[in-house]
């Protein structure tokens, strides 16, 4: 299991989410900045530096990753099965096929962020793992963009255009709203704060601002 190294002490993090918030959003203001992109959101902004995710499935449906063997940065996540895809033996070694993919444990239950810097807790969102995964970096400001919790005016529930094959479940928004609130607190505790940029967005629990106001 790999274990995240600070980093980015100090520093600002953006964590991208796949919500459609950020259509319209100029997101030229993030060129050198510090982004982690959760899942299909990293073809919103292909310079991000991480790109976080936690079901295996995603992986899985190469049609939601198109072009993904261009990506630069590093690609973490907590299920176990891609790193033993992604690696053979080879003399009697392990060889890792894409070093790009780092695997992280998976803390449980969803009640705080971990500070074992080898875990990130997560239940219903990849987001509350980005989240966790940019505290181990040593964020000290968090911007959320795209964690919206609702979708656009237009129906749209995503902001990356690719073909999404999953209906969505009754409650998955309340369900992530709910762990976004249950792990506020810990955050506050570990001295990182987050801001959601998105003054719409149905998660209340930290406060909502324009991304202009965010940079």
């Amino acid at each position: 299991m790999w274990v995240a190294p600070k980093l980015w002490p100090g520093e600002t993090v953006f964590v991208l989410a796949a919500g459609p918030s950020t259509d319209a959003l100029d997101l030229r203001p993030l060129v050198g900045r510090r982004v982690i992109a959760v899942k299909s959101a990293w073809k919103v902004w292909p310079a991000a530096d991480v790109l976080f995710f936690a079901d295996g499935r995603w992986w899985r449906e190469k049609a939601l990753r198109p072009g993904l063997a261009d990506f630069a940065g590093l690609v973490v996540t907590t299920a176990p099965e891609i790193g033993a895809a992604q690696s053979k033996l080879v003399g009697g070694k392990v060889v890792v096929l894409d070093p790009r993919i780092k695997i992280i444990g998976r803390a449980m239950p969803c009640k705080a962020l971990s500070a074992d810097p080898g875990k990130v807790v997560l239940e219903r969102s990849s987001t509350t793992g980005a989240i966790n995964l940019a505290a181990h970096f040593g964020a000290k400001r968090i911007v959320l963009l795209g964690v919206d919790a609702r979708p656009a005016a237009n129906g749209r529930r995503h902001n990356h255009g690719l073909p999404w094959p999953w209906e969505l479940r009754p409650g998955c928004w309340a369900a992530q709203i709910k762990e976004f609130s249950t792990i506020a607190p810990s955050a506050e505790k570990l001295g990182v704060e987050i801001v959601n940029a998105n003054p719409d967005s149905a998660v209340t629990v930290w406060p909502r601002m324009r991304f202009e106001e965010c940079l």
